[in-house]
């Protein structure tokens, strides 16, 4: 298999590609956030605006945190490595979520699934997304093995469901997972999920991701960041009739969602 890492560089150097599922793949670690640092107590948000392609970030002060700075300095540095000039030209989208995870379900969708889907909306492809994703408890699990996205349309078919149902997770390797604080790095052809609680009773755990793209993440429902307007309007999220799938997770009971969204 490819380096892990030179992979990543050449998924997120060029236009979103399905062909590039062809190819299996790992996450790579840039570092670990002190776990005290991670679990305290925080509000969350979805998908908040922090960085505009060419100026700075801006977090509003409920996420000026001990572990939210240390996801962007672990993230700033892995970003001196990868071609170009690494996020100065992309959008950053922050999002933390901090609730009990019940026996028996997972935190998040616990589906397979990829992060930076290029729908019929992006006639002409973006560069590839990128992502650094770090979990206090129970980590994401990545799925390995390469999938086959031929045939597959942007408006037939749901391609998690598709690509999800070609991962044979009785083959060893196939799935694999960091530990809790560790940040993983991945790129918009890395399956992954999150895995279902087998503890006995309900945990807190929290997670992070800090998406870099060059999409405008505009979906209803995202957090408003306001110390940075978004130049865009918001639409309705959803996937096209027919392709819409029941997500399972452990529902906001016990969260604390950030005031700020786009309702």
């Amino acid at each position: 298999m490819q380096d892990d890492f030179a992979l990543l560089a050449e998924d997120v150097s060029s236009p979103f590609d399905g062909g590039r599922f062809a190819i299996g793949r790992r996450p790579v670690r840039v570092g670990a956030i002190d776990l005290g640092a991670l679990d305290a107590e925080t509000d969350s948000c979805l998908d908040m605006l922090v960085k505009l392609p060419g100026g700075d970030v801006r977090l509003p002060e409920a996420f000026r945190t001990k572990a939210v700075f240390s996801l962007f300095t672990l993230a700033a540095e892995a970003e001196k490595k990868l071609p170009g000039p690494g996020w100065r030209d992309h959008y950053l989208y922050l999002t933390v979520d901090q609730r009990e995870v019940l026996p028996g379900r997972s935190h998040r969708n616990a589906g397979w699934h990829f992060d930076g889907m290029q729908g019929s909306r992006y006639f002409e492809k973006l560069t590839a997304c990128r992502q650094y994703v770090v979990s206090s408890a129970n980590p994401t699990e990545y799925a390995t093995l390469p999938m086959n996205a031929d045939g597959l349309t942007e408006d037939g078919h749901n391609w998690f469901v598709e690509l999800g149902a070609q991962i044979d997770e009785s083959i060893p390797g196939a799935v694999v997972k960091g530990a809790p604080g560790e940040v993983m790095l991945m790129s918009a052809y890395q399956l992954h999920r999150s895995p279902v609680s087998m503890a006995e009773h309900p945990y807190r755990r929290t997670f992070f991701r800090l998406d870099v793209s060059m999409k405008q993440q505009d979906r209803l429902g995202n957090s408003l960041n306001p110390d940075l307007p978004a130049p865009f309007e918001f639409q309705p999220r959803g996937l096209p009739e027919g392709l819409r799938y029941e997500i399972s997770d452990s529902g906001w009971e016990g969260g604390r969602k950030f005031s700020k969204a786009v309702l």
